[in-house]
């Protein structure tokens, strides 16, 4: 059997099913990850793709081959899963999912005890013993027990503790996507002062009604017009596996991430003796502006929600943690990123606000001028290089702060910018803010200029 060495990405596993990934090419992967960690129990979850059970049952049915204990959780979100392996203090876990990909991908996301991420070298690592496995392979021995957990209510308690009293009379459209956040959705609002008002509850392993990457407006276009159809007050969606959310406002239009992650953090400093939140390099200064008036400082971390995990747990001080494409994570929720509890969060924090939060929002708005990451396709990654020098050529000696935690960022007066290659493909992708709707739109322009 030849497997396709692409699927390994620097975190997770991913390709489409069934031509990169299958039941035998989980088979391979599920026998390497005990030659791996050496793992006696873990945790196996699933989405609710139509790939998903056939995939979830190869893997468990490997390991379990090879002697592991095996907890199987059945269909759930990324976040419930991560919860799973921490409440069950299980040694490592395994997700099938492919996150926010669409119907045809599937793939895994692997963590260690406590649902530590698995490290780039970690990747490396295990995608040599899949593709070399007679350099590590052990013996099997007589199958270890599977046991079946349904984890529902213990989970939705667990994230119910987190309601703050009194949240405001709020009317929300929440898009579930089909997904298996619908698991949870029922519950975890009920006898709150929320009118809640469903979308796409329901589980349907084709997803008919929308696309899985709720970064892309389009799939937010249903959610848009049902809440303005509704006259709601807000929007919540989450992405294929739920780690994500996005929150619209009563037009339908998207917040920026990091707005929402300025309202969330600030609140919670309020809250708590720590004062520290880690954001990642593209994050606007928003965030920064908020936290300092809160008393609080920021931690900045290469982009992904994975940096931002490792940062945290390194930093006592740290209570929250946000990444631009939606991730937020809970330093008291074992360091999770979780999109329900963003959303009650987010909740907590405008609820406790004598504004109303639709002020909140106009200020930021009118402060903070910030466009949408974007992507410039190059020839390879030598020329992104070449790009990112001459960037950084052309803005010397124009007074920036110039910092190179991911990429190249320059901080001037009145607009800041990060240019940063793909790790994955030969793409530079840029975020910009300023000012001012034209400084921003002058700016992009400059930038883009000089690479193109």
């Amino acid at each position: 059997m030849k497997i396709n060495p692409s699927i390994f990405k620097t975190y997770d596993i991913r390709g489409k099913y069934p031509q990169d990934v299958n039941e035998q090419v989980f088979e391979a992967i599920g026998q390497a990850f005990f030659d791996l960690t050496g793992a006696q129990e873990v945790v196996v979850g699933s989405d609710n793709r139509a790939s998903s059970e056939k995939l979830r049952k190869s893997i468990i049915l490997a390991l379990s081959n090879q002697g592991v204990k095996i907890i199987d959780i059945g269909f759930c979100t990324t976040p419930a899963f991560y919860w799973a392996v921490c409440y069950f203090n299980a040694q490592a876990g395994l997700m099938v999912t492919a996150s926010h990909l669409e119907k045809d991908f599937n793939g895994l996301k692997p963590v260690k005890s406590g649902a530590r991420v698995f490290t780039a070298k970690e990747m490396q690592d295990w995608k040599q013993i899949v593709l070399n496995p007679g350099k590590k392979a052990k013996p099997r021995i007589q199958a270890a027990k599977i046991t079946k957990k349904d984890i529902r209510d213990k989970y939705t308690a667990e994230l119910r503790k987190h309601i703050s009293p009194g949240w405001k009379n709020f009317k929300i459209v929440m898009d579930g996507g089909n997904t298996a956040i619908g698991i949870y959705l029922p519950h975890i609002f009920k006898n709150t002062n929320l009118k809640t008002i469903p979308l796409f509850w329901e589980l349907d392993s084709f997803f008919p009604n929308r696309g899985l990457n709720i970064k892309i407006a389009e799939n937010r276009r249903a959610l848009a017009e049902k809440v303005k159809e509704e006259k709601a007050d807000l929007g919540f969606i989450w992405d294929g596996d739920a780690d994500r959310l996005y929150i619209l406002d009563s037009q339908g239009d998207a917040i920026e991430p990091s707005f929402v992650s300025a309202i969330i953090a600030k609140h919670l400093i309020t809250q708590s003796n720590r004062k520290k939140i880690a954001v990642e390099v593209r994050t606007s200064k928003v965030v920064k502006e908020e936290v300092a008036k809160a008393g609080g400082e920021i931690i900045i971390t290469k982009a992904w929600h994975t940096e931002i995990k490792t940062a945290m747990q390194k930093e006592p001080q740290a209570i929250f943690g946000s990444e631009t494409s939606g991730h937020y994570i809970f330093k008291d929720f074992y360091c999770l990123d979780s999109g329900i509890l963003a959303a009650i969060y987010f909740l907590n924090a405008v609820s406790a606000e004598d504004r109303d939060f639709k002020e909140i929002l106009k200020d930021f708005k009118a402060k903070y001028f910030i466009i949408e990451e974007t992507n410039f396709f190059l020839e390879n990654k030598e020329k992104g290089e070449r790009a990112l020098k001459k960037v950084e050529e052309y803005y010397q000696g124009q007074n920036g702060n110039v910092f190179k935690i991911d990429g190249l960022s320059i901080d001037f007066k009145d607009w800041r910018f990060n240019l940063r290659q793909s790790k994955t493909e030969p793409v530079l992708r840029l975020n910009l803010e300023a000012d001012s709707q034209e400084l921003m739109l002058a700016k992009q322009a400059e930038i883009a200029f000089l690479i193109l």
